[in-house]
């Protein structure tokens, strides 16, 4: 997604560029996974250049003419060190689980989210989702209740520990969204938790 968001950032620069007196480049960058896209662009004469492979890059001039060329990563990274420096992290989640019938978390846990606390704080995280589950085991309906409480118990303790509490979205979906498939009725751990997202 960042490496996407570098491109979009780029491309934009064309987009807007269009009585600028610079020259625009168009870097393709890979994501994490190593898949690449496709970008394609016209010039002044109808014609289309496309970048399919990782690095390539598209040079238009002031004039609108294209060139193409092939970048190495080491100097995409130099070249757009602060345009990544500057783009969202990753997404990064963090697991808490509860006993049965519960929406209490226990000491370990707290300290565990003081520390997800300290980091929505300490980076630049501008959203916060907390998600409640639940297992398969009761009432779908005080499940899903159940899951609600769950994920407010999280969202409350993180602002108690300084997470504004604008940045904070609740989600719960009961028994819908089970970490591990189980049969209807049957209790299970794993189930039974809340998942915090960081953007």
């Amino acid at each position: 997604m960042r490496r996407l968001a570098l491109l979009g950032l780029c491309f934009g620069a064309v987009l807007f560029s269009g009585c600028a007196t610079k020259e625009v480049q168009i870097t393709l960058m890979p994501e994490e996974d190593g898949k690449v896209g496709t970008i394609s662009v016209a010039d002044r004469k109808g014609d289309t250049h496309t970048i399919n492979k990782a690095y390539e890059a598209l040079d238009i001039s002031q004039k609108g003419e294209i060139t193409s060329k092939h970048e190495t990563e080491e100097s995409v990274q130099v070249k757009y060190a602060e345009v990544l420096h500057a783009l969202p992290q990753k997404p990064q989640s963090h697991l808490f689980f509860f006993g049965f019938d519960s929406a209490v978390l226990e000491a370990k846990q707290l300290d565990e989210l003081k520390m997800v606390a300290r980091l929505i704080r300490e980076n630049k995280v501008v959203e916060v989702i907390s998600i409640g589950h639940s297992d398969s085991a009761g009432d779908k309906e005080y499940n899903k209740t159940l899951s609600l409480q769950r994920a407010k118990t999280v969202a409350d303790k993180l602002v108690v520990y300084g997470v504004p509490k604008s940045l904070i979205e609740l989600k719960y979906y009961g028994d819908a969204n089970p970490l591990e498939p189980t049969t209807n009725n049957k209790p299970n751990a794993k189930n039974r938790r809340v998942e915090i997202i960081l953007k």
